[in-house]
């Protein structure tokens, strides 16, 4: 499966109507947010219908987000636009970032998105662009999903580490085990500040993998 397949199921209508019922910062994130420098600029990498740039507005941060879809951005524009926030959004190629060097305090890669970044290529190239854009001492937060959990709950959408949570399997996320997300991070010399399982909203949602850590 190749990343145009991503990009393409991102631009149907359904799954992007499917982003409309998440609402507000996950248990995980709020923990994270208290580790972000106050009135931080924040870019946030896959930013759907906005539910984390629009929270994290609310909490006093700049940000601004860019999403792989079209048909995203142009909703979550006019969302934002209609609802009195001045957060920009753009499109973007899902490797190439386009803002200069040592733009941000805080990039965010939230929804376990890191595990849409298929294969070692990808994923050091996304490292690369996020210690281009982070100013010293900037902060990089990024999540996916639990391979162990996974595979306890959701053993017939695994195909090894590929889960497919939908029946069509047009898409996948790869999953990870729970020291990998650092070792990627240290890999590409970041510092890690905390690493582990998150909470989402309730018990029955589960839990997540993710990695806060320091340029």
């Amino acid at each position: 499966m190749s990343q145009n397949s991503v990009n393409q199921w991102y631009e149907t209508k359904d799954n992007v109507n499917e982003m409309k019922s998440w609402k507000g910062l996950k248990i995980w994130e709020k923990e994270v947010i208290s580790h972000f420098p106050k009135n931080a600029s924040i870019l946030n990498i896959g930013c759907g219908l906005g539910r984390e740039a629009f929270a994290l507005s609310d909490l006093g941060f700049s940000v601004v987000g860019i999403d792989i879809s079209h048909s995203i951005i142009t909703e979550v524009t006019a969302l934002a636009e209609s609802t009195g926030y001045s957060i920009p959004f753009y499109p973007y190629d899902g490797r190439h970032i386009p803002f200069d060097d040592n733009t941000f305090d805080v990039i965010i890669l939230w929804a376990q998105t890191f595990g849409l970044l298929y294969g070692a290529d990808y994923k050091q190239s996304f490292f690369s662009e996020c210690n281009r854009l982070l100013r010293k001492d900037g902060i990089l937060s990024f999540s996916g999903h639990d391979y162990e959990y996974i595979s306890d709950t959701h053993e017939l959408c695994l195909e090894g580490r590929k889960f497919y949570p939908y029946s069509s399997k047009e898409i996948y996320w790869e999953t990870f085990l729970p020291d990998e997300l650092s070792s990627y991070a240290k890999q590409n010399n970041f510092t890690i500040l905390l690493s582990g399982r998150g909470e989402i909203y309730k018990p029955e949602d589960g839990v997540i993998l993710h990695c806060l850590c320091k340029k």
